[in-house]
């Protein structure tokens, strides 16, 4: 019976994936880093930034200059953030406790909610990576949720938008649900995801509550 709901942040609650992956792909160019928005899409939605830098710059780029490109990148990014379209309908017609657990810092995950207003369906906890010693897609997140939850992985269901974190969820042994309904999301997605590992997927909100509910009836 599943017990608790955890929910990723961005490209789920919030719709900032897609600013986050033009700003970073600007961002990177400037630096003499080629890559395109399809493929950071296709290939880098879900990872963190630190990931994103260590990949394409090295170690080599650290110290003040990492600290002020990160600070920048995601004040740009939070400059437009907006709820994903239906969620604070899904989320208040829930009544099973919820979480959030994010590849995001704390307070980004803080101020990206309160922003939004969808806040105070959020009693629970905010499970960040930075509280880990690894991002999704290892399990580590997770496994911090299911420990301080004390709730065994089948009593939790996930909703993830990236592959990177449906293979977290499913590493830690929780089923999970794709979810493909941000702006970000290109045709396909939701073969990714189910080949990732997702139970199911659904397109916009109404249908994730639908998958929901069916889940918890069970």
């Amino acid at each position: 019976m599943i017990k608790h709901i955890l929910f990723d942040c961005d490209g789920v609650l919030v719709d900032t994936e897609i600013t986050a992956a033009k700003v970073m792909v600007e961002a990177l160019n400037d630096l003499g880093v080629k890559i395109t928005l399809d493929h950071y899409l296709n290939n880098l939605s879900g990872s963190t930034f630190t990931t994103i830098i260590e990949m394409y710059l090295g170690n080599s780029f650290n110290g003040e200059r990492r600290t002020t490109f990160l600070e920048e990148t995601e004040r740009k990014t939070v400059q437009k953030v907006e709820a994903i379209k239906g969620v604070e309908n899904i989320l208040g017609k829930l009544a099973l406790p919820k979480s959030i657990v994010s590849n995001s810092h704390i307070w980004h995950v803080q101020h990206v909610t309160s922003k939004t207003g969808i806040d105070r369906f959020f009693t629970g906890h905010i499970f960040s990576s930075e509280l880990v010693s690894r991002p999704k897609p290892f399990p580590d997140v997770y496994n911090l949720a299911t420990h301080t939850l004390d709730l065994l992985p089948e009593a939790l269901v996930a909703i993830e938008d990236s592959s990177t974190g449906v293979q977290a969820a499913v590493a830690a042994g929780i089923p999970v649900i794709g979810f493909t309904g941000a702006s970000h999301i290109l045709p396909g997605h939701d073969i990714k995801l189910a080949k990732s590992g997702a139970i199911e997927t659904a397109g916009t909100m109404d249908k994730l509550l639908e998958v929901l509910n069916k889940l918890i009836k069970n």
